[in-house]
């Protein structure tokens, strides 16, 4: 029998996470944008980590890495620890992070094509193997059908494991000032247990390794990641707010000059570009349109429409509804009438 799991732990929190307790759930990809980011930032350099551990070489490793996934996330240019070696020795670099300001400065200015380097610490890198002898009843049954035990299997149960934590910071070359810091140090666990188990410890070590160096290029690019919001509350229909509630309701008169279709969307989506129009039911005709750009600073937010022209352009009164597009097609629908 054999166990393998990993673990990610400290990291900003993922939106797959986002399930919803009741009513049913639809999945959408949208793009996780640190606060930081803006296009203008396109060339980053990762300088080698700092090594806390006993672990000959650890800095360098979780360097390699993180740079490696940055250049696989495409957002920078990256310019790796060695690239950084053509242009200035370790002392050099040392002196580029330091806090003397002049002297700093003097050494930033050879980085004349990086906007901002990745300079960490590797708090924890470690690996573990532990073993404990096991055994198991082996069953048998008598002439009169009654079970017994006829002996064990004895074995030997396994469990390996790998354990990495980081901090980080992103200085922008210009001035030296930090950009960003990883607010909690981003850690990583993976485990396999059994008899034998699927992965010893270095596979584990190297597997914590990697779920670091994804962290890292969470904290400080731009990714895509799956969403789950909730069916049922993401977009609804209301009449107004008043003390700051929502009053909903998914009928109209004919007459009527606003309605009010409330999104609300969980954090991640900050930044995202979404959209909603309004179609007579089963009709493929957009009667109204909204293009809306999300804000984490919004719990939910009510864009307004006009009931009286969209049953003017529709046909009159009748079956509506709302859709909401996180892309090519639409992936929620919202009923209303109009009478």
């Amino acid at each position: 029998m054999r166990m393998c799991k990993v673990s990610y732990v400290g990291v900003l929190v993922l939106a797959t996470a986002l399930s919803m307790l009741t009513g049913c759930s639809k999945t959408i990809s949208v793009i996780q944008t640190p606060d930081f980011y803006s296009p203008d930032l396109k060339t980053v350099a990762v300088a080698p980590f700092r090594n806390q551990t006993s672990h000959q070489g650890a800095g360098d490793i979780i360097s390699d890495k993180v740079s490696a996934c940055l250049v696989g996330n495409g957002t920078y240019k990256v310019f790796n620890r060695n690239d950084l070696k053509a242009v200035m020795d370790e002392k050099d670099l040392q002196i580029a992070l330091g806090s003397d300001a002049a002297a700093s400065a003097a050494q930033r200015q050879k980085l004349t094509n990086v906007q901002a380097i990745l300079v960490g610490t590797v708090a924890t890198y470690d690996s573990t193997s532990n073993s404990q002898p096991r055994q198991d009843p082996i069953y048998a049954f008598d002439s009169r059908g009654n079970m017994y035990i006829s002996g064990y299997r004895n074995y030997v149960w396994t469990r390996n494991e790998g354990n990495v934590s980081v901090t980080a910071n992103l200085i922008r070359v210009s001035d030296g000032t930090v950009i960003a810091t990883t607010a909690r140090p981003p850690m990583s666990q993976a485990w396999a247990e059994g008899s034998p188990p699927s992965k010893d410890p270095h596979a584990c070590l190297a597997e914590a390794s990697d779920g670091v160096a994804v962290q890292l290029v969470e904290w400080f690019a731009p990714v895509r990641k799956q969403v789950k919001i909730d069916a049922t509350n993401t977009i609804r229909l209301a009449s107004e707010l008043y003390d700051n509630r929502w009053t909903f309701q998914d009928t109209y008169k004919v007459g009527d000059k606003k309605m009010f279709v409330v999104v609300e969307l969980p954090p991640v989506c900050d930044r995202n570009q979404f959209r909603l129009t309004i179609v007579r039911k089963e009709g493929r005709t957009d009667l109204a349109e909204r293009d809306i750009r999300w804000s984490k600073e919004h719990k939910s937010f009510g864009y307004d429409f006009d009931p009286s022209e969209i049953a003017a352009k529709g046909g009159g009164p009748g079956d509506y509804e709302v859709k909401f597009y996180s892309g090519p097609e639409p992936v929620l629908r919202r009923a209303f009438r109009i009478r």
